[in-house]
């Protein structure tokens, strides 16, 4: 079984820290990068960030991040952090939810030619340097709840600087 966590990550580029997925004491960024050099792929920011741009993309993003028990989604889960948004490199999990645990079956890059939110990760090319992962629902829910928070902080401090434009949470119903 692999863990899973959101902690805070000092950004490499001299930008504010941020909160990013650590599995198994690796930053899955840096492991990317690692497993795949020369790719720029460490760097990227999760998508669970409040930074996503297009509310489009974040509601795929939350709609697809924990798919219903038996069922199977593939999921943006990390993002150029130039964008914000699914017109970049963007690194998916393919994700089914076993009751008990969640699995990510295999990860690997956004290869989506047509721009359409719903349509991303229906063209990808998968990584065979790295295997999937594995991990108690508890914990996957534990770092779902550490990115809502953070996601909530965001868009508070977002919106009293931005009262005009009052941003949608794309996990509240």
């Amino acid at each position: 079984m692999n863990t899973i966590k959101a902690e805070i990550d000092k950004s490499d580029y001299g930008t504010d820290d941020f909160l990013n997925l650590k599995i198994d004491e690796f930053w899955l960024d840096e492991k990317l990068e690692e497993l795949y050099p020369n790719n720029m792929y460490k760097g990227l920011y999760p998508t669970l960030l409040f930074w996503m741009e297009i509310e489009q993309e974040r509601n795929v993003v939350w709609n697809r991040i924990l798919p219903e028990i038996g069922e199977m989604t593939i999921c943006p889960i990390l993002m150029c952090p130039d964008d914000n948004d699914f017109s970049c490199t963007i690194i998916l999990a393919e994700i089914k939810n076993c009751g008990k645990t969640i699995k990510w079956n295999r990860l690997g890059i956004d290869k989506t030619t047509e721009y359409n939110a719903e349509k991303v990760g229906s063209k990808a090319k998968w990584f065979e340097k790295i295997s999937g992962f594995e991990f108690s629902k508890a914990d996957y829910e534990k770092m779902l709840s550490e990115f809502k928070k953070h996601y909530l902080i965001e868009k508070t401090n977002w919106d009293k600087r931005n009262p005009e434009f009052k941003q949608k949470i794309p996990f509240e119903k």
